[in-house]
């Protein structure tokens, strides 16, 4: 149990201040003069005197526990959707206590019912057991987060003076991308499938044709004469055909661009960082059920921070606690840096998948004579958010001559991002653009085209 920490500071409560104020009537009962201005400062000389008593009784009789409290959470916290809080407290003292409860979330943290009046019964009432508050908390945003100490106020035994008492539970949090948007985006289906060009006609036993062996069975009518396995065919007196499945252990990497173009904040109040991150994990999730290598670079004006790839759903772990850390600097981002890194690390062929933004010209020039040269080793993919409010503005009729001014300048955004896309598709990368909410699901879609395709 936490020892507690009581301040010597004296706060009046309401029933005191009033009390107080009674006094003032004693001058016009007793028809003012000297008398009534002596009765006046003699009530609230008692009245701060019995205040006086009750700050000092308030915590009498608990020893070094008054008050135990324990604060409960689900870890690591899921970023911009309501978490729920609980603190659990226990009484020590003999009387039932009064307390004004304050807990301190982290700041940047929405929060709702963290502050409550509350009774506890005292620990010589029988059958009592912890009294439970629970609220709720928004983080708005990933990352290491702190929890303060919990504040207490007591109430003293006559309803006269609170008494502040601190509860050291300090703590730091985790707070990680929304997992059920990842888990939606990430789960491989037919409906995904089916909006891939040139998957490929789905196996009867529901595969995906690749070039990696996976079994025989009987020649059934509709099948591709040219996956008759021979051989077995002449040894077993009837057709049979070979089946295929999508290659494993291949490899996938993710750069992350953590500079200034993915800082900018979308309407919900997430950045694109944000959701870059959340397209990130999605696509690694995808990719590890699939059984293929996943790993990330994160960059900005230096690499930061990578990830080496590694097979199998346990690597998702590491992988999480990297990217939930990625924060949004006011820097420019070093393609150059994060291409050479991959380069050194990565000989055979893998997927690429670059996560950044497309809208200034300067650094899309970059973006592309270096794609360009990794694109004759690797399949190279750009993913980025498309802006609706942008696009809205860029063709909106103007009112007014601010409005003509935001219009103009949204269109050049927007040209410069098309055409940029425009660029790295005739140079062979492919571009995802896709909206904030959309795209995890596009990302993880463009990964089993390539899959489907065998282009690795």
């Amino acid at each position: 149990m936490p020892a507690r920490y009581a301040s010597v500071v004296f706060i009046p409560s309401t029933r005191a201040i009033w009390l107080v104020a009674l006094g003032l009537a004693w001058p016009l009962v007793l028809g003012g003069g000297r008398d009534g201005l002596v009765a006046m400062l003699a009530w609230d000389a008692m009245v701060l005197l019995l205040a006086m008593v009750d700050h000092a009784r308030a915590l009498r009789g608990a020893g070094d526990r008054l008050v135990s409290a324990e604060r409960r959470m689900r870890v690591p916290l899921t970023a911009f959707v309501p978490n729920r809080v609980s603190l659990g407290l226990r009484s020590w003292a003999a009387r039932s206590l009064r307390l004004a409860l304050a807990d301190a979330p982290p700041p940047g943290f929405e929060s709702d019912g963290h502050r409550r009046l509350l009774t506890i019964p005292g620990a010589l009432v029988p059958d009592t057991g912890e009294a439970v508050v629970e609220y709720v908390v928004t983080p708005r945003s990933r990352g290491r987060h702190a929890f303060g100490d919990l504040h207490l106020r007591v109430l003293g035994p006559l309803g006269l003076a609170w008494r502040p008492v601190r509860l050291p539970m300090a703590r730091e949090v985790a707070v990680y991308p929304e997992s059920r948007a990842v888990a939606a985006a990430s789960v491989p289906d037919a409906g995904v499938m089916a909006m891939v060009p040139d998957a490929g006609r789905a196996a009867r036993a529901g595969r995906v044709e690749g070039r990696e062996f996976a079994a025989l069975r009987h020649y059934l009518a509709g099948d591709d004469i040219r996956s008759i396995d021979w051989k077995a065919t002449a040894r077993r007196g009837w057709p049979v055909v070979r089946e295929w499945q999508p290659e494993r252990n291949q490899t996938v990497w993710m750069l992350i661009d953590c500079g200034r173009h993915l800082g900018a904040r979308l309407g919900d109040g997430r950045t694109k960082l944000d959701r870059a991150v959340e397209a990130a994990l999605a696509l690694a999730r995808s990719v590890a059920e699939r059984g293929d290598r996943i790993g990330a670079i994160l960059f900005g004006a230096e690499v930061e921070r990578v990830v080496p790839p590694e097979a199998g759903t346990t690597r998702l772990g590491p992988l999480a606690r990297a990217l939930y850390l990625a924060k949004a600097r006011p820097v420019e981002a070093d393609y150059g840096a994060a291409f050479d890194e991959l380069l050194a690390r990565q000989r055979r062929r893998a997927l690429v998948v670059v996560f950044t933004e497309l809208s200034d010209p300067d650094t899309t020039a970059l973006l592309l004579s270096r794609a360009e040269l990794l694109r004759r080793r690797h399949v190279v993919a750009v993913a980025a958010i498309s802006d609706a409010d942008l696009v809205e503005v860029a063709t909106a009729r103007p009112a007014t001559e601010p409005a003509a001014l935001a219009r103009a300048a949204a269109e050049r955004i927007v040209e410069e991002r098309d055409g940029a896309a425009r660029r790295l598709a005739a140079a062979g990368v492919a571009v995802i653009a896709a909206s904030a909410e959309s795209l995890s699901a596009a990302v993880v879609t463009r990964y089993a085209a390539v899959k489907a395709r065998g282009a690795l």
